[in-house]
């Protein structure tokens, strides 16, 4: 693809296509383009802005491992609020989330949406570096927990290992995750 002022006028379809080879680029540019579009959405399900900000995170570092299941036919708009509602789904299901309907919904504004947009780049490279330096097993539980929604009995089935193992497996995983943001 080119430079990244060009990246502004692909189509999603082609963006896709460059993200699916690994172009960070062309990730870049769907982030940009989509991020708020995915906050609004999550913002609307689940009414607080920090977990809208954890779970736009998710969507978009979930978006980037699993780019390789991307079609650039499909539309990129389904899949993000798919990804996105499933992700709102799993923290209803988890019961650590409680409604509170007197949070309204604040957005930011010009520069500071732009530092936060540094920020979040950042904070993404991170993580996915920290996921890809774990050790095979530890990586793939992750993945599986993290990125599939899949829970740590199902887990420790496919995988032939035990609930316990599986939760130390999570654990070392965020562990190593927290270790790359000291």
């Amino acid at each position: 693809m080119g430079s990244s002022g060009k990246y502004k006028a692909f189509s999603d379809g082609e963006l896709v296509a460059g993200v699916k080879g690994g172009d960070e680029r062309a990730f870049d540019a769907l982030f940009l383009r989509w991020y708020p579009q995915v906050r609004k959405f999550l913002l609307l399900l689940v009414r607080d802005k920090a977990l809208t900000e954890d779970l736009a995170q998710t969507v978009f570092m979930k978006l980037w491992v699993y780019r390789d299941r991307l079609d650039p036919a499909k539309s990129l708009k389904n899949y993000l609020m798919v990804l996105s509602r499933n992700a709102a789904l799993d923290v209803f299901k988890s019961k650590r989330f409680l409604i509170d309907t007197d949070k309204a919904p604040v957005e930011k504004e010009g520069a500071e949406r732009t530092e936060y947009r540094t920020e979040f780049g950042e904070a993404y490279s991170k993580i996915l570096k920290a996921v890809e330096e774990m050790p095979d097993q530890r990586k793939q539980v992750f993945k599986m927990s993290r990125f599939k929604s899949m829970s740590n009995d199902s887990i420790a089935e496919e995988l032939g290992l035990s609930v316990r193992t599986v939760e130390k497996h999570i654990q070392l995983a965020l562990k190593d995750i927290r270790k790359n943001f000291n």
